[in-house]
């Protein structure tokens, strides 16, 4: 009997549910579980510590240029290698840093420092934004987007409540020319991100306001679409064109013109809330793979109790064109949409001497340049992306009772799978009582992985070695007799 994974859905009974119980170190597709890649590094040096946030960006003559930000420095990331360009900075371990690209102009921000300008194609390090300004006063704020022609900040020294925005088009004016502030008023407590694009949603921790740009006097229209509900962190926003996705105190969210849709209720939002080391939910740090249309939230989980390290261990995955959620291991303190610079084959040595030790394959999109692949910095602070097999995929099917009043016997597993699979089966009389667990089988020439066992409620765990490609991963064929009762 053919018996397909399903979509894995944590916060439901492991017992007959229509979906997987365990879905790691994959995403679910259409009607399949692909593999996950794993981190590949590449940068010759590291960022010397955590990182709390990165940006990548395009100039308009195509030039990409990449950041990675620390508590006390801001590196360009480029042909491999991390370079400063900006120290002494004096973030404390739990603020972060936004990237926001306005124009030719990169604006990096911290809340703490002042907030810096780069100018892609001019500058060499990063410069106070207060420096070119022309006309009023260069707020220090903590989070930025660009909604329409103006750059919006949000959580300014003094006043985390306010946004303030520049002069239309113009960086340099925060005094005139349409330029104006707004505290925003309510419980709604601190502006923690703002996103880009027509229309502009600013996230507070319990609410989120729609800005519309009217002009005249009015400048923006700001219209409550979610009284009660924000985000938790500000890195835990992430956004993809219009669709924008964030986690809030209560579970997973995504934005959908106006409305607050749950996309985590009674799949996934439980099981998050217990398994994140509530310690240290501030190295949150969410990122969207547009390519493969995957919402993500880089997490420390509580198998890292003692986490010192400010390196996060898992994420989990929302595919936003199927609403389906899988999970993923990870050793990283941020993921980001990361444009790659391109790459000749003498500059491959970056990556290793020995062509054959490049783990990143050499036909993928990764060595043309300008493509926008899923970045990360990883546990040793190098610059990584994700394209690696060095991981172990593993699914495993909700617990079924096959023969409805009667116990079964099993005699073979075939992995509906296209490579090969281990499995083991977990087995048991009753509900209450704990679960046996087989040998691991391989599977032998014919496709079965042979087994024997027996018990009234089944369910079968399928592992992919590392190492090992697969395109889809869609179920199991179980061959099993009916036993009796007993």
């Amino acid at each position: 009997m053919q018996i397909p994974f399903g979509e894995w859905l944590p916060d439901q009974p492991e017992h007959g549910k229509q979906g997987a119980n365990v879905a790691t170190n994959v995403y679910y597709a259409l009607n399949s579980y692909k593999r996950f890649p794993s981190l590949v590094a590449y940068s010759t040096n590291t960022t010397s510590t955590d990182s709390k946030g990165a940006g990548s960006f395009r100039d308009n003559s195509n030039t990409v240029y990449n950041f990675v930000a620390t508590r006390t420095n801001i590196y360009q990331l480029a042909s491999g290698a991390f370079t400063s360009r900006k120290s002494s900075l004096s973030g404390a371990a739990t603020d972060f840093f936004t990237f926001t690209q306005f124009g030719e102009h990169v604006i990096a921000s911290n809340g703490v420092d002042a907030p810096q300008f780069y100018l892609m194609g001019t500058s060499t390090n990063f410069a106070n934004l207060s420096s070119i300004q022309t006309a009023g006063t260069c707020p220090v704020f903590r989070t930025s987007g660009v909604v329409r022609d103006f750059l919006v900040t949000g959580n300014i020294t003094n006043a985390t409540n306010r946004i303030q925005w520049s002069g239309i088009n113009d960086i340099t004016v925060w005094e005139g020319k349409q330029s104006d502030s707004q505290d925003l008023p309510g419980s709604g407590g601190q502006v923690v991100a703002i996103t880009s694009g027509e229309i502009g949603y600013v996230f507070r921790q319990n609410q989120i306001i729609r800005m519309d740009y009217v002009g005249g006097a009015t400048v923006f229209r700001l219209s409550v679409i979610s009284p009660n509900r924000g985000a938790m962190y500000g890195r835990t926003v992430c956004q993809d064109n219009r669709q924008v996705f964030f986690y809030a105190d209560d579970g997973f969210y995504q934005i959908n013109g106006d409305s607050v849709l749950p996309i985590g209720a009674e799949k996934v939002n439980r099981f998050f809330d217990l398994d994140l080391n509530k310690a240290f939910s501030d190295r949150i740090c969410a990122a969207v793979d547009p390519f493969n249309q995957l919402a993500m939230w880089l997490y420390p989980s509580t198998s890292n109790a003692s986490n010192t390290t400010g390196i996060c261990d898992k994420i989990i995955i929302y595919n936003y064109s199927t609403k389906k959620w899988s999970l993923a291991s990870a050793n990283a303190s941020t993921i980001f949409s990361q444009f790659v610079g391109a790459y000749t084959v003498e500059l491959m040595d970056i990556i290793s001497e020995n062509l054959d030790n490049i783990s990143a394959s050499l036909d993928t999109d990764f060595w043309s340049g300008g493509q926008m692949l899923l970045g990360a910095i990883d546990s040793d602070f190098k610059a990584s992306i994700f394209s690696g097999t060095n991981n172990e995929c593993e699914i495993e099917t909700s617990e079924l009772e096959l023969f409805p009043g009667l116990r079964s016997n099993i005699t073979g597993v075939r992995p509906i799978v296209d490579a090969a699979a281990t499995v083991t089966l977990k087995t048991r009389e009753r509900l209450a009582d704990s679960k046996t667990e087989s040998s691991s089988s391989s599977m032998v020439s014919s496709g079965i992985n042979p087994v024997r066992e027996s018990g009234r409620y089944v369910r079968a765990n399928i592992k992919v070695p590392s190492g090992t490609i697969f395109t889809h991963a869609e179920g199991i064929d179980l061959i099993a007799t009916k036993a009796g009762i007993r």
